[in-house]
Order: structure tokens, then C-alpha cells, then sequence
């Protein structure tokens, strides 16, 4: 018996000290660091995703004001957080080759809608761009942009439907942001804006739940791999799996047959399958690569899953602002009756004539970006300037939401001031400082689709309403930890007002 209990107090003593042996790592390297506790890390947060990431990673970054970069641990995984402007630079840009890894957790090759572009990383991740990026010019997004203009008109008779009420209005613009998703990236008329309970954006809203599963299987997949893989961890569920990849074979056998074309993702994505580019030059790439079903499945899933729900919450801060700053919904809405009208309508050119928006959308993205941290993977030791050196298989975190909140870059960030963005203003902003969508070769994709798809919904909105804080108005918005992107914590309750 006392046997038994001793050897048991040894494994669970040497499975500490092996925990956290880890915990020197920093030390060793002479980087700054926030202390480490069995078995969390440098803070609980980091694992169980509670808190909104954005605040746990500013309250360390404000702790190392005077340090360029400092190292934490998450569970035992050592971490290295970097605030100086110019090694972001080096890291997005300038040495990218060596950084273009995310390195977030390695991906079950059957988890098939996983392997997307945010994930893949690579040969494969570098092909697949090279092969995606023609999709988002300017050229493809003016065909496609008729389809936003019919999503816009149904979501315009909701929001008469909604006038002179009390509204969620990220629950309505998401219905707006999933319609066009549906559109532009599957094809399908799929009338989200009046059947809110669709099956595709019920699919999409649980996906980006941080829930406690979600969670579990990070953790596993991240310190036990191999059992992740004995496991067959999935972060989709099967059938969700199968009901998006029979959904885009039954499109694209659908318009193989009846030659239809839409100038959607589909249609861009079976021209890459057909014939290995979507250039309009026509030319082929240097390497073959084979588009399946199931990258194409993956391809579209990832567009509807960022889509609708990043250009969701951008849309909703955008307007929550402009209700509690109406001299600013003012020149705006001035703006847009101007553009309108010179243009005969709201047409793609009106749209990009609308500089102020541009600077509103411009100051949202500064103050609520998209995601609150960036992730990198070293794959290459670097030496930095002052001779300290970022090693290989070191995990990367970029601070976007300190360093959108820092007064040393933004003075008075709280304050929402589209001025920062004005021509006379945005040169004088730090590079590096502003990454909303990221930076360098692996910037987000489908930046132009989602500032589009934003503006559409704005201008929509604002054409024939206006928009005012209530009572039930939360003023400040507090962010919640239970979504992978920046989402508020509580509904975002505006007053929606019919203009005269």
C-alpha cells in the first residue's frame, strides 16, 4: 500500500517537474518575461479563453512599456509577444520567408474544411495563395458587386420593417453579411435577411464559438499531438463537414450541366480546378496544383466563416459609434446622399468616392480589429539588430489590440477620431502600429471583399435611416471572450430612426 502511494507521488512529482522545466526558457535566453504557474502559464486566460484575449495579452503588454518584446508561457508552451514596430516589420515582411508559419495547431489531414488558406501553412499555404489571390482585384469585385446590390435591397426592406425600434444591430447586419457571403461565395438565393435560421449560418455562428470543447481539443492537440492524432480530434463536426462539401459538389454540377455562370468564388474557384489559374492573362502556373471538392469545400467555407461574421462586428461598432457621435453620422450621411446622387445611384464608383466612410471604417478597424492578436511561427532562427535572436520553433504573438490602443501611437485611443485617417493625418501613423487585416504576403485575402461588403452595408443603412443610443445602449462596449474574433460581450442595442 504504501508501496503504491509512493510511486504515484513520484510520477505525479516528476510529471511537474517536467511541466514545468519549461519555465527557464526566457531566463535563459535573457528576454523579459511574465512568470509562469503550474499548470496554467503566465495566466489562466491564456488557456481557458474567459476573458476577451485582446485584454489579457494588453495588461502584460503595458507591464514591459520599456521592452521591445517579452516572452510568456501558455500551459508550457513558451510564447514570445513583440511590441516594437520595426521587428513586426521584420517578422510580416522583411524576413516573412521564415515566418509565414501561423504554427496555431496542426491540422488532422481528414478535418478536410480545415485546410484552408488561415490554416495551411507551407508549400501548400504559398500555392494556394499565389492561386487565390487574382480572385480578390478590384476587377472580380466590381462583377460580383450586382449581387451585393440585390442583397442590399432585401436588407433594406427589413430595416423598414425594423424602423422606429429598439434593435440588435449586429444579430440584422449579420443576416445582411451572411445573404451576401451565401451570394458571392456559394451562389445561393438562400434569403438569410427574411429566414434568419438557415442552416449554413447556424453552421457558421457555432464555428466561431470558443466554447469549452473547442478549447479542450486546442489544448490536447497543442501538448499531446500524438494522442490528438490517436484520438481523431476534428474541429468540424462530421456532418457538418459533409453537408458543405455536398452543398458545393451539388453547385458545381449543377452549373457544369446547365453552363451557368454567376461570377461568384464558385465560378472562380471551378476555373481554377478546370484550367490551374484565375488569371485573366490566362497563364499558368510554374507548379501544378490540384483543386479538389474538398479544398473548394474548405475555400468556401472559410470565406462564408469570415465573411459574414468580421464584417458583421465591424459594421455593428461602426454604427454604434456613429449613434453615439452624431456630428460624425452627420458628414457621413452627407457624404453618402452627395456620392449618390452624383453618381446616379449607389454604384461600385460611388462607393469608392466616399472618402470620409473610408476614414470612419478606417478609425472602427483601429479601435475594435477584427482579431486581437496575430500568431507567427519562427521556422529559421533570425538575428535581430541588437544581436538577440528569435529562435527556431518560437511561437509569435503580435499585440494588434495594444498597439491599436497605445497613446504612444494613438493618442487618446479611446476617443473615436476618423481624423487620424485623413489624408493629412495617415502618413504620420507608425508603420506597423495599424494591422487590422494583418500585413505583408499573408495580409488577409479578402480585405477588399470585406470593406466592400462593409461600406454596402453602411451606405444601405444610412440612405434611409439614421441611428441613436437608447437606454438599453451599453456605453462603453465591453469585449467577451467566448468568440475567436472581437465581439462584444452583451447585444449591441441601437435605436434604428426612419429619415425624414
Amino acid at each position: 500500500m504504501l508501496l503504491g502511494v509512493a510511486v504515484i507521488v513520484s510520477l505525479l512529482w516528476l510529471f511537474y517537474k517536467h511541466w514545468v522545466s519549461v519555465y527557464s526558457h526566457w531566463k535563459k535566453r535573457n528576454i523579459p518575461f511574465y512568470p509562469a504557474k503550474f499548470p496554467y502559464g503566465s495566466d489562466p486566460n491564456l488557456v481557458k479563453l474567459k476573458e476577451y484575449r485582446g485584454y489579457t495579452i494588453d495588461k502584460m503588454y503595458h507591464k514591459f512599456a520599456s521592452h521591445p518584446m517579452f516572452g510568456v508561457f501558455s500551459l508550457r508552451s513558451p510564447m514570445l509577444i513583440i511590441k516594437d514596430p520595426e521587428i513586426i516589420q521584420l517578422v510580416l515582411t522583411k524576413e516573412f520567408s521564415h515566418f509565414r508559419d501561423r504554427g496555431i495547431i496542426k491540422l488532422p489531414e481528414k478535418d478536410v474544411l480545415n485546410h484552408h488558406l488561415f490554416h495551411l501553412g507551407g508549400e501548400k499555404w504559398r500555392a494556394l495563395r499565389m492561386k487565390l489571390t487574382p480572385t480578390f482585384t478590384s476587377g472580380k469585385l466590381k462583377a460580383m458587386f450586382p449581387l451585393f446590390i440585390s442583397c442590399a435591397e432585401s436588407f433594406s426592406s427589413l430595416l423598414l420593417s425594423k424602423a422606429d425600434s429598439k434593435i440588435d444591430i449586429k444579430e440584422l447586419i449579420g443576416r445582411f453579411t451572411a445573404d451576401v457571403i451565401c451570394s458571392c461565395a456559394f451562389g445561393l438565393e438562400m434569403d438569410v435577411i427574411n429566414h434568419p435560421d438557415s442552416k449554413l449560418r447556424k453552421i457558421g455562428m457555432e464555428r466561431i464559438k470558443l466554447t469549452f470543447l473547442t478549447k479542450l481539443k486546442i489544448a490536447v492537440t497543442r501538448l499531446f499531438p500524438a494522442l490528438s492524432a490517436l484520438l481523431k480530434i476534428r474541429f468540424t463536426p462530421l456532418e457538418d463537414e459533409n453537408y458543405i462539401i455536398n452543398l458545393v459538389k451539388n453547385i458545381v454540377e449543377q452549373r457544369e450541366k446547365n453552363g451557368i455562370v454567376r461570377n461568384d468564388f464558385i465560378d472562380l474557384l471551378m476555373q481554377l480546378k478546370d484550367k490551374g489559374n484565375i488569371g485573366d492573362d490566362g497563364q499558368e502556373f510554374e507548379k501544378p496544383f490540384e483543386m479538389t471538392l474538398e479544398l473548394m469545400a474548405a475555400q468556401c467555407f472559410v470565406f462564408f466563416l469570415a465573411g459574414f461574421e468580421t464584417s458583421s462586428s465591424l459594421q455593428s461598432f461602426c454604427l454604434y459609434e456613429l449613434a453615439l457621435h452624431q456630428d460624425i453620422q452627420s458628414r457621413v450621411i452627407k457624404e453618402i446622399n452627395e456620392k449618390i446622387e452624383r453618381n446616379n445611384g449607389l454604384t461600385y464608383k460611388a462607393l469608392h468616392e466616399m472618402e470620409y466612410l473610408d476614414m470612419v471604417i478606417s478609425e472602427t478597424s483601429r479601435k475594435y480589429p477584427t482579431v486581437p492578436v496575430l500568431n507567427r511561427y519562427c521556422t529559421k532562427t533570425v538575428t535581430l539588430r541588437s544581436g538577440q535572436k528569435i529562435e527556431q520553433d518560437t511561437m509569435i504573438i503580435i499585440p494588434v489590440w495594444s498597439l491599436h490602443h497605445d497613446p504612444q501611437y494613438f493618442s487618446d485611443p479611446d476617443k473615436f477620431d476618423p481624423t487620424r485617417f485623413s489624408q493629412e493625418n495617415k502618413d504620420s501613423i507608425v508603420p506597423y502600429t495599424y494591422l487590422p487585416f494583418g500585413e505583408g504576403p499573408r495580409m488577409c485575402i479578402g480585405m477588399r471583399f470585406g470593406l466592400l461588403q462593409t461600406k454596402v452595408g453602411i451606405v444601405t443603412l444610412l440612405q434611409k435611416f439614421k441611428v441613436e443610443p437608447c437606454e438599453n445602449t451599453k456605453i462603453p462596449l465591453v469585449m467577451g471572450g467566448i468568440s475567436a474574433t472581437t465581439a462584444s460581450n452583451e447585444p449591441i442595442i441601437i435605436k434604428l430612426i426612419k429619415r425624414s
